[in-house]
């Protein structure tokens, strides 16, 4: 294992919370009359509650106040954060690479009040170093900024000047591994599904857990 600074996602790569997420904009819509079609899971995935919101407000005419809305959503995700795995692999790589003294980060594109609990309650929070969520910078993933005040930030927490090259950022979709890369730190992307395709910027591209420890401890367990 080369990489001594491990910048972590957090939705769908360390934790296996797609269908959650999805399933918690289902649950409040329909407590308001509105049955969201199938075909807006996508474009959720990829948006932030607010936007998810501005998208109900604007294509389907869903009028209940914003703060509202992301208060509902984050007290039915939290109700279900224990039923929350962690994605296969991710509790050895963890254990892994602190063990191997590696340092830890988690950069996300969620909301610290949505995050925060869920790494909480699974006990990871001692394996990272800082957690920095979508109030730490200005931008969103695919934009490299978040990796950009990551990378800048790991270098006041160690007190020292970071090579890129010495990183490895971790991302389930290829809008993470886009602003990792344009930041230039390598990455690995680990699909969320066996079907999804590769990212193109990426170092290496993997689905199982016997290919994601290979990529990024050299090793299969």
């Amino acid at each position: 294992m080369t990489a001594k600074y491990i910048f972590w996602d957090c939705d769908s790569t360390l934790l296996d919370n797609a269908e959650l997420h999805w399933q918690k904009h289902l649950a409040i819509t329909s407590k308001y009359g509105l049955d969201l079609a199938p075909d807006y899971r996508e474009r959720f995935y990829h948006n932030n509650g607010a936007q998810n919101w501005k998208l109900l407000n604007e294509e389907l005419g869903f009028e209940i106040p914003t703060t509202q809305y992301l208060k509902e959503i984050d007290d039915w995700y939290h109700s279900k954060i224990l039923e929350i795995p962690l994605r296969p692999g991710v509790a050895y790589a963890l254990d892994f690479l602190k063990r191997s003294g590696a340092r830890q980060c988690v950069v996300t594109n969620a909301r610290t009040s949505s995050v925060r609990p869920m790494i909480e309650n699974k006990g990871l929070l001692p394996y990272f170093e800082f957690v920095w969520c979508k109030e730490d910078y200005k931008e969103r993933k695919p934009h490299p900024t978040p990796y950009l005040t990551a990378h800048a930030r790991m270098e006041n927490a160690t007190e020292h000047k970071i090579d890129k090259s010495d990183c490895i950022a971790i991302e389930d979709d290829a809008y993470g591994v886009t602003a990792a890369s344009a930041a230039g730190i390598p990455v690995i992307h680990r699909r969320l599904r066996d079907d999804v395709p590769p990212a193109p910027e990426a170092l290496t591209s993997v689905y199982t857990e016997a290919d994601f420890l290979k990529a990024l401890l050299g090793e299969v367990v």
